[in-house]
């Protein structure tokens, strides 16, 4: 973190009201993202305790998340460390400014692995689907994947998948948005999707009930979490 990014949290953090004011803790998760209230317990220009006014999504708040209040200037990153799950307080370490912008529709990562054909030029390109919305898609392919480099942004394609036995998809346009490197062996695509009107129906069935399925394994998950330990899992 540099000195100037550490001052300007500083300088932030030196005027907050207090009592503190309520944080917005955002996190992708699934693909979806999830947003959580929390109450700032404790904080400094390096670190933070938190305590969430909710407990659902509190057990997979993991790793890198997003700060927001109406208080910062922008939204801080911060990675996140479990400390009291009974009382849903968490410690926020690594605070940074970073940028940030709100998605424009709900994406979601599919249940099973899925892949996608893209059709451009006569030729079939193969990529792993990472996440979906009724406007776009994050595709990932390994860096052989084109080797004359045609496929950049601006380029216009027709994609076939499949998400689920009833959602089927044939012939959907799509256009390729942006292209970056991921790691050392893959490269990252997003693609706007332009659907009919049955097909636009069709991928929104499909990520409401997603999204639904998502937030139930959240919630089995944390049932779970919460029950006690069974006899024959303690150690003597």
């Amino acid at each position: 973190m540099s000195y100037q990014t550490m001052t300007s949290v500083a300088d932030c953090i030196s005027a907050l009201p207090n009592p503190y004011p309520l944080v917005s803790l955002t996190k992708h998760y699934k693909g979806t993202t999830l947003n959580q209230q929390g109450r700032i317990v404790d904080i400094n220009p390096v670190s933070a305790t938190i305590q969430a006014t909710q407990r659902l999504t509190f057990h997979i708040l993991l790793g890198m998340i997003h700060l927001r209040s109406r208080a910062f200037p922008g939204a801080i990153f911060a990675t996140i460390h479990p400390v009291d799950y009974t009382h849903g307080t968490f410690h926020l370490s690594d605070l940074s400014y970073g940028d940030w912008r709100d998605r424009k529709a709900e994406r979601v990562q599919p249940k099973c692995p899925t892949y996608i054909n893209m059709y451009f030029h006569r030729k079939t390109y193969r990529a792993f689907l990472e996440d979906i919305s009724n406007e776009g898609m994050g595709i990932l392919v390994n860096k052989t994947f084109d080797p004359d480099g045609k496929l950049r942004p601006g380029v216009k394609l027709l994609l076939e998948f499949q998400l689920a036995p009833k959602h089927l998809f044939f012939n959907l346009k799509g256009t390729i948005v942006y292209r970056k490197n991921v790691g050392q062996q893959l490269i990252k695509y997003g693609l706007h999707l332009l659907p009919k009107t049955d097909q636009k129906t069709l991928l929104q069935a499909y990520i409401t009930q997603r999204y639904d399925e998502i937030l139930n394994e959240l919630e089995q998950d944390y049932i779970r979490m919460r029950e006690p330990c069974c006899v024959q899992n303690q150690y003597f």
